[in-house]
C-alpha cells in the first residue's frame, strides 16, 4: 500500500474499515468464539504493526486507549503505538497528535532561519504539520526506544491517563525540536 499518497481521510477510512471488519466478524459469534477471533485479530494487528503498517499501529493505539476484552486500557502503550504510526506517515495519527505538537510546531516555525529551512525542504502551510509531525514522531521513537516488536510482545497492564506518563512523552517531544531543526538544516 502506498502510504505516502494517502490523505488523512484515506487513513481514517482505512482505520475505520479495518476496525469495523474485526468487530463485524466478532459480532456474529458467541462469546468464546468471539474472544478467540479477537485474540487472532490482535495477533494479526501486532504482526502487521511490527512490519511497519501504520494503520495496524493506529488500531492498536485505539485499542489500548480505550481497552477491550483483549487488552487493558494503557495510555503508555496507546501513545507509543500512535507515535509509531505517525513516524510511519499515518496522517490520521498525525492529525490526532497535533494537540501534543502545537507548541513544538511553534518553536520550530519561529526560529530565525525557518524561511530558508522551509524553502529548502519544500515545507509550506499545507504540509508543515505532516512534515514536522512525522519527524517529531521519528525522533520520539528513537529517544524513547520504542520498538514495535518489543511493544507487541510486552504484557500490558491497566494504566489509565496519568500526568506522569504524559510528561515523559512531552519531554521527549520537546527534546525532538533541536533534532528536527538539525535534520532540516542538513538538507
Amino acid at each position: 500500500m502506498d502510504y505516502e499518497a494517502m490523505s488523512s481521510m484515506d487513513f481514517k477510512d482505512e482505520f475505520a474499515r479495518r476496525r469495523e471488519k474485526i468487530y463485524a466478524k466478532v459480532a456474529k459469534l458467541g462469546s468464546l468464539s468471539a474472544e478467540k477471533v479477537l485474540f487472532e485479530e490482535y495477533d494479526k494487528l501486532c504482526e502487521d504493526a511490527t512490519m511497519g503498517d501504520p494503520i495496524a499501529q493506529d488500531v492498536l493505539a485505539e485499542w489500548y486507549r480505550n481497552g477491550n476484552q483483549i487488552v487493558p486500557e494503557n495510555i503508555e502503550f496507546s501513545n507509543k503505538w500512535l507515535i509509531l504510526a505517525g513516524s510511519n506517515g499515518n496522517k490520521f495519527s498525525l492529525d490526532r497528535l497535533k494537540l501534543h505538537f502545537g507548541y513544538t510546531f511553534d518553536r520550530i516555525i519561529n526560529v530565525a532561519d525557518f524561511g530558508k529551512i522551509s524553502a529548502r525542504n519544500h515545507i509550506n502551510e499545507f504540509n508543515y504539520q505532516y512534515v514536522l509531525g512525522k519527524l517529531i514522531c521519528q525522533f520520539v521513537v528513537e529517544d524513547m526506544h520504542i520498538d514495535p516488536l518489543e511493544l507487541s510482545k510486552s504484557k500490558a497492564v491497566y494504566l489509565p491517563f496519568s500526568t506522569l506518563i504524559m510528561r515523559r512523552f512531552d519531554r521527549s517531544i520537546d527534546a525532538a525540536v533541536d533534532k528536527v531543526l538539525e535534520e532540516l538544516r542538513k538538507k
